[in-house]
């Protein structure tokens, strides 16, 4: 009876889990169409394959910069964003995780923050239109 208790409370825990994955990234493709990118969607939405290959939020209109692919993730633990970017075909430059850290605290999960894993080139071209640019 107790194996079983456990088996039930695992999946119920895994279930909670990929709901508040499933959120975030509704979150950050509502946020994204606030932004005035307003053709973004989920690939979860949209395509099973896009989905697979690690991309949760699809540009359909191609306003994001740089053809930007998004793999958004909601865990306590650091994603391994060398490990999921080698699993997708996504050019590697394109490849951004946004992740949502989460703690527990007591009985509930809680976020600690929120912050963009994307590669050091891809980030050098966001900045670079801003070197020249007077603070004053």
């Amino acid at each position: 009876m107790a194996k079983q208790t456990k088996k039930s409370t695992q999946r119920k825990i895994g279930k909670q889990n990929k709901q508040r994955g499933n959120n975030f990234e509704r979150k950050i493709a509502k946020d994204l169409r606030d932004l005035g990118f307003t053709q973004v969607v989920t690939s979860r939405s949209e395509s099973k394959s896009t989905d697979d290959n690690k991309v949760d939020i699809i540009d359909k209109g191609k306003q994001l910069p740089f053809d930007m692919q998004i793999q958004t993730k909601k865990t306590s633990s650091t994603p391994s964003y060398f490990g999921i970017r080698e699993q997708s075909t996504v050019d590697n430059e394109s490849f951004v995780i946004i992740w949502s850290k989460t703690e527990r605290k007591g009985e509930k999960m809680m976020t600690v923050g929120d912050c963009v894993m994307m590669d050091l080139k891809m980030f050098y071209k966001l900045i670079k239109p801003y070197a020249n640019k007077s603070n004053v």
